[in-house]
């Protein structure tokens, strides 16, 4: 890395005095981000006035980042700041030995024979939700299934990851607290600067919403490790796990940190990815009738258990095909801890890079005709060569994400349940719009029509 001194940066986008890109970025968004990516090439810079950042829009920076070099790159600056305020330390936040120590006690967890007891309990959850939408269906009526998806995602987590642990009243109150934490996440980013004592609009309000996630899931955890039930759930199998090393188990502040990054990373990202798969299906009625003739051949009316999920592969596709179009995690931050090269650019120390899932997963060098939702994609036979970072929704290396497979699992079980239940068609004029959030979420819902099957 000696020479790279005499190597240029990579190219800076020119924006406004004062504003920098931020007003295009704004208004535009990903539209914006898109074309730059056309007229500069894969890496460009960004200047956003608070800093600037370097984009990455190719799998070969995903490789480079989270696998090749992924020791000169790390999770500090205002985004991580702002996200460990309501995740602590938890996986998807610590680095070095605490990282390490910590993902070889929960691995465990979430092998398949751990994932397939905890089937049951997913099936239930949601058709507890999906009862109340044969209100809807039967009166035809207009339907967010966007916002009906948060109710479900919540209640699948509540349940696989506190079992019967919450009393009355603290299932709503815990996921009223998330929720709002969660939106207030992005504001948390861009005022992570300013002092502590400068008034912030919602910032006393996430403060309380914070109080409320800790003392209702260090009170599960008091109170699991007092009466021992015995039921499996994701808490109980970490509050068992035991590091094999050093013999320790995770404290009650740990446990709150991997129950609350779990909880969050499997409601809200979930939540995101079937509000965009349904929009996908009502948009191509070939792959939604697909999808509900697999479910009607595996699966029948018959409820499904842990073994159907392998036949189930349209289904699996469908779900791996919206992660591609509208990954919810859109883009992961870094910044480089050491002097680095990506293309032929200098990346000095310091920097703040950002992976860009969005434009990765659009690449048209390694997509054909990649604004097209074709779940067949994910075949083997279309999958063989291509890039294996050109799809990356869960990160990738030994950073991607642990709850790939329950992700992808909870996704299987709500397409298929909905499958059974309802024929989903779209509403005219009611169009889904991007909004960049923490997530990428849809602007006004997803309005689709239910019709009972």
């Amino acid at each position: 890395m000696s020479n790279t001194a005499a190597l240029q940066t990579p190219p800076r986008i020119p924006g406004l005095p004062l504003l920098g890109t931020l007003p295009e970025l704004l208004t535009r968004k990903l539209d914006y981000v898109s074309e730059l990516r056309e007229r500069h090439g894969d890496i460009f810079t960004l200047d956003l006035k608070l800093g600037e950042m370097v984009l990455l829009c190719h799998p070969r920076h995903a490789q480079h980042v989270f696998v090749d070099q992924a020791r000169s790159y790390g999770k500090s600056g205002a985004v991580f700041d702002s996200l460990r305020t309501l995740l602590g330390n938890g996986l998807a936040m610590s680095e070095g030995d605490f990282w390490k120590r910590q993902r070889r006690m929960m691995q465990p967890a979430f092998y398949h024979q751990r994932l397939a007891a905890l089937t049951q309990k997913m099936v239930e959850a949601i058709d507890e939700c999906l009862e109340g939408w044969e209100g809807a269906a039967a009166r035809g009526e207009p339907f967010d299934i966007a916002q009906a998806f948060n109710r479900v995602t919540m209640n699948v987590m509540v349940r696989t990851m506190f079992g019967t642990g919450l009393e009355p009243g603290e299932t709503e109150r815990v996921a009223s607290a998330l929720a709002y934490a969660i939106d207030f996440i992005l504001l948390g980013f861009a005022t992570q600067a300013l002092p502590g004592w400068m008034p912030v609009p919602g910032r006393a309000r996430y403060r309380e919403a914070l109080r409320t996630i800790d003392e209702t899931v260090l009170g599960v955890i008091e109170r699991a490790r007092r009466d021992g039930s015995g039921e499996e759930t994701l808490l109980s199998l970490l509050m068992n796990m035991v590091d094999g090393e050093s013999g320790e188990r995770m404290s009650p502040a740990e446990l709150r940190d991997e129950a609350v990054t779990l909880f969050l990373a499997g409601y809200e990202t979930t939540s995101v990815t079937m509000a965009w798969a349904l929009h996908a299906l009502t948009q191509h009625p070939g792959p939604g009738q697909r999808l509900r003739s697999e479910v009607d051949r595996a699966v029948g009316t018959r409820v499904p258990g842990f073994a159907d999920l392998m036949k189930l592969t349209y289904c699996r596709n469908v779900a791996q095909e919206s992660l591609r179009l509208y990954p919810p995690v859109f883009w992961v931050a870094r910044k480089a801890v050491e002097d680095d090269v990506i293309d032929g650019f200098r990346i000095p120390a310091g920097t703040s890079m950002g992976v860009m899932m969005h434009l990765i997963h659009r690449h048209p060098e390694h997509w054909e005709a990649p604004e097209r939702f074709d779940p067949d994609r994910f075949t083997p036979e279309r999958s063989a060569g291509r890039h294996k970072h050109a799809w990356v929704p869960f990160g990738a290396g030994q950073r991607q994400c642990i709850g790939k497979e329950f992700a992808l699992m909870e996704a299987q079980l709500i397409l298929t349940r909905l499958a059974q239940r309802f024929q989903v068609d779209a509403v005219p004029g009611r169009t889904a719009e991007l909004l960049l959030s923490t997530t990428l979420r849809a602007r006004s819902g997803v309005w689709v029509k239910l019709t009972r099957r």
